[in-house]
């Protein structure tokens, strides 16, 4: 329950010259991965140079906020280096596009894709990032969510890559020739990866905006707003629908390629839940009185370094919930006999009354579903007979969490019972979804697959 670990404040030279040195670490590292990744060696530095371009566009934009108020000649500079990198991002994407466009396509709509793309980014730059105070002081915290998302991430990738290369030992055909599966499949998943999480990032945002339709339709530019709003189930059908569109480019099976990224779905969504935990977020419902297993979050005067001056999300939520909570956890509009009112106890304590440990709920359960898909992976009998058993284990995980959910930034389809409900939450109704998918795969292919073996003449 520590939402920020670090905070480093930019109002000394020595703290500005570590900023410029991971600033250089960060843009040499994004050259690199964009030259290690290219499909051809002759459309490296092609490449190499937007990935630079795009780490030295965001390491631009990081003093605007971490920064305190700025000298009229240091905002023009930044203003400069994010309009410069802009425009040289744009052009060097679209050359890149141009020389790289894959046999079949386009070159010239390869380079406006491209182009698009870091035009876009861009514009996303100067919109959110060079408009208002430049120097908003806000320092470089290290939020143990941020952190547990990038460990997840990693870890998820590093693991899927290493399970493709595993599972693909044949030959491929790709774009006409024949190359080793196993590496391209390693090298692929690697670079799909980062594909994935900026699609899953973008999936999750949406649903977020969808779900709170009612707030964003009276203010649509917040829908742009960098700082918090990420649904889950938004983020696996952003990344989804990504990992379709690969495998129709490379002309993959999608169950069989899917297989292999389920486990790195649950350990990775697992490790994002301890970052909830952390921060106090997807929090529990109230508790009933003298639960064992009730946790409270505390305010920022309870934690280390006085939380860096914040709360947790949790605390902040009760913090300004004027309703009333009983001892069986039932919430009332108004005062009732024996019943707490729940900001008046947050005030006076310092944490959150006791709420349900939803997120220690979610972390268990995908750890028992990752055990059960690593079993399979090497027994399955079909392709898509992973990925279904994540589909129908975390739905059912998810579906019995909601019962214990407190926050409702996900909404309700309807509610039932309608002064504490507990059914149909936007999870519950995604989660169904996602059960009957994993059902119909399972069908399908044991159908297909007694349907092929039936079809096999009987030995003379």
């Amino acid at each position: 329950m520590l939402p920020i670990l670090f905070k480093l404040q930019f109002d000394g030279l020595t703290s500005k010259i570590v900023y410029l040195v991971l600033a250089a670490a960060f843009v040499a590292y994004g050259a690199w991965a964009g030259l290690k990744n290219a499909e051809k060696p002759e459309h490296r530095l092609w490449r190499a140079i937007p990935f630079g371009l795009t780490a030295v566009l965001a390491m631009s934009l990081a003093p605007v906020w971490a920064f305190p108020v700025m000298s009229s000649s240091l905002a023009g500079a930044i203003k400069a280096l994010v309009w410069g990198s802009g425009i040289l991002l744009t052009i060097s994407a679209a050359l890149y596009g141009f020389k790289a466009a894959p046999a079949g396509k386009s070159p010239m709509n390869e380079a406006l894709s491209y182009g698009a793309m870091g035009a876009a980014a861009t514009a996303l730059a100067v919109k959110f990032g060079l408009s208002g105070e430049m120097g908003r002081n806000t320092g470089l915290p290290l939020h143990t969510y941020g952190l547990m998302i990038a460990t997840a991430f990693l870890l998820a990738i590093a693991l899927g890559a290493r399970t493709a290369r595993r599972t693909f030992p044949e030959t491929l055909i790709i774009d006409g020739k024949e190359v080793p599966g196993s590496q391209f499949m390693f090298d692929k998943t690697l670079d799909i990866g980062f594909w994935m999480l900026i699609s899953g990032i973008l999936g999750a945002k949406l649903l977020f905006v969808i779900v709170n339709w009612d707030r964003y339709s009276r203010a649509p530019m917040e829908a742009f707003s960098l700082s918090g709003g990420l649904v889950f189930y938004g983020g696996f059908i952003g990344s989804a629908l990504t990992l379709i569109a690969y495998c129709r480019r490379y002309e993959l099976n999608f169950l069989r390629l899917a297989d292999t990224f389920a486990p790195s779905l649950a350990i990775g969504h697992m490790i994002g839940r301890i970052g909830c935990l952390a921060a106090g977020c997807c929090w529990g419902g109230f508790a009933k009185a003298g639960s064992k297993i009730a946790l409270r979050f505390p305010s920022a005067e309870h934690l280390p370094f006085g939380g860096f001056g914040s709360n947790s999300l949790a605390f902040s939520d009760q913090l300004k919930d004027t309703r009333w909570v009983d001892a069986m956890g039932h919430i009332h509009e108004h005062a009732v006999t024996g019943a707490t009112q729940i900001s008046a106890y947050a005030q006076a304590n310092g944490y959150t009354l006791p709420v349900y440990p939803t997120q220690l709920m979610e972390i268990v359960g995908e750890l028992c579903i990752f055990c059960v898909l690593m079993f399979f992976m090497n027994r399955k009998r079909f392709h898509g007979q992973i990925l279904a058993t994540w589909l129908m284990g975390y739905a059912i995980l998810r579906t019995i969490n909601e019962f214990f959910r407190g926050d409702v930034a996900r909404g309700y389809l309807f509610q039932y019972p309608a002064e504490n409900p507990v059914i149909l939450s936007t999870s519950q109704t995604i989660a169904l979804g996602l059960f009957l998918t994993g059902l119909t795969i399972v069908i399908v292919q044991v159908v297909r697959k007694r349907k092929s073996n039936s079809s096999v003449p009987a030995p003379a």
